[in-house]
């Protein structure tokens, strides 16, 4: 291969992993839709609107009350790019459901990250 396609190739290379990088993790989380969140909401209706989780877990909530109830937990790492090249997570958006009523609902959430919406 000549050293011209080499360069060549490195540069479209260079700027689609540019255009990657810039991509929001996440996008769903914006200043409209975030408003739409309401105390006893399932977890379906939570992944309509902000899709899968990336990671959730389960944990007893409450532990200093008198009744402490199982919880779960999502969680929707926002990372500095898509491409996985930087692990490390700037910033997590957490939902806590209580798990002791089917379907689970939400209690509470802790919002880190929102996108401004795009006109």
């Amino acid at each position: 291969m000549k050293l011209c396609h080499l360069i060549g190739l490195s540069l479209v290379l260079s700027i689609l992993m540019g255009c990657v990088t810039i991509s929001p993790r996440h996008p769903e989380f914006t200043s409209k839709n975030i408003l739409d969140i309401k105390v006893g909401m399932t977890q379906k209706e939570i992944e309509a609107i902000f899709g899968s989780p990336d990671r959730t877990s389960t944990m007893t909530m409450g532990t200093k009350t008198p009744d402490p109830w199982p919880g779960l937990i999502y969680y929707y790492d926002i990372r500095k790019n898509q491409i996985g090249k930087d692990k490390h997570i700037s910033y997590t958006n957490t939902f806590y459901f209580v798990l002791d009523i089917q379907p689970p609902l939400l209690r509470s959430w802790e919002l880190e990250l929102v996108y401004p919406e795009r006109k």
